[in-house]
Formats: C-alpha cells, structure tokens, sequence
C-alpha cells in the first residue's frame, strides 16, 4: 500500500524578507561604526518583524473602529466572541510573542548577554554594565508600549458616542412639532399602542387591534 503521508516539516515555505540590507554596524579594533552592505540580521529577526507587522495592523483596525459610533442594538454573541477573540490574539502578540522573539533575537544575533559589556567599572561607575541589560530595557519598553495603546484603545472604545435609532429621532421631530409624517392625532396615538410592551416584554394589543 503506498504510503501518502506528507510531513508538513518537508514543505518548502519561502522567506520573502531580503537575505542582506545595507545597516549601521560597529567593528571592533578601532573600526569603528561603518555601513554594512551584507547585514543578515533581517532574516534572524524574520519572526518578530512579521509579529509586529500584524500588531501594527491590528492596532490600525482598532484605532479605526473606535471612530464609529455605538450601536443603538446590542452586539451579538457572533460578535461579542469574534471581538474578544481579536483582543486575546492582540495582547498574546504584544505581551507574548514580540518580547520573546526579541528576547531571542538579541541573546542569539546580537549576542547581547552577560559576557560581553557596554560599560565595565571605571572610577566613575563602580559596577559593570553588560549587554543583555540593553535587552531587558528593550523589553521592559515593549511592554510599557504595549500597555499603553491597551489602555488608549480601551478608552477610546469606552468613550465612543452613542448613535441614536433613526425612527425615534422622527417620531420625536413629529411629536415636538404637532405634525409628523404619518398624520395627525389619530396616527401618532396608533404608533404609541405599537410601541406599548407589556412586562414580559411583549406588544400590548388591544380590541380595536384583533
């Protein structure tokens, strides 16, 4: 019997960030900094740029949705679910993946950990300074980001404004001014009984309606 198992491990999924990109970088011996025509270090940080592509986007859908007024309806379950889905899947990418991937990024490209320095004790700091601090300050700032557009984009969704329904607004024109544009009296009083539900949430009828 053939075997049409296929490993998904074998499937060949294409890199589209560019192998090398001009950057600034520092050589040791008294280079100094120079422009590095052949840096690699796109594809090492392949993971965290597309993470934080799809953070950006999201962060633009909800800046975007917090421009909308509220809904005179309440909002289904569909999409009360789908909603909170959205916001678990954000704060998983800003609290979780991009810290960790930068985290990883800079312990294994950059080579940022307790072995190598930024500063060593001098007669000025009485402590050394190695450069994996460089990674905890860049992740504390992630998070302190991330924290705040949370807080932001919840406010800023809390304090949308409330959008009135349609026919309330002309019955209430109608009422106001006399008139309305169903008729007089007799057609304002008929759209009351219909607006009449009893405590059980049902429309109240009367005999003149049967």
């Amino acid at each position: 019997m053939p075997d049409i198992h296929v490993s998904m491990l074998a499937l060949h999924i294409p890199n589209v960030l560019p192998k090398t990109v001009p950057w600034v970088d520092y050589g040791a011996h008294g280079k100094g900094f120079y422009i590095n025509h052949h840096s690699q270090w796109v594809r090492h940080a392949g993971r965290m740029i597309w993470a934080t592509l799809i953070f950006a986007i999201g962060l633009g859908i909800g800046f975007r949705l917090t421009k909308k007024p509220k809904r005179a309806e309440p909002a289904t379950w569909a999409q009360t679910i789908l909603g909170a889905m959205c916001v678990w899947g954000m704060m998983a990418l800003g609290y979780g993946t991009i810290p960790h991937e930068w985290l990883t990024f800079g312990n294994s490209y950059l080579n940022f950990n307790t072995a190598t320095f930024v500063m060593q004790k001098n007669r000025f700091i009485h402590f050394d300074i190695t450069r994996s601090v460089l990674i905890d300050v860049g992740t504390t700032v992630i998070y302190g980001m991330v924290l705040v557009l949370q807080v932001m984009l919840f406010v800023r969704w809390q304090k949308r404004p409330a959008l009135e329904p349609a026919a309330d607004t002309e019955t209430g024109d109608g009422e106001a001014s006399g008139f309305s544009s169903g008729g007089g009296p007799l057609a304002r009083l008929m759209r009351r009984r219909e607006k009449r539900v009893s405590a059980y949430g049902r429309p109240v009828t009367t005999s003149g309606d049967t």
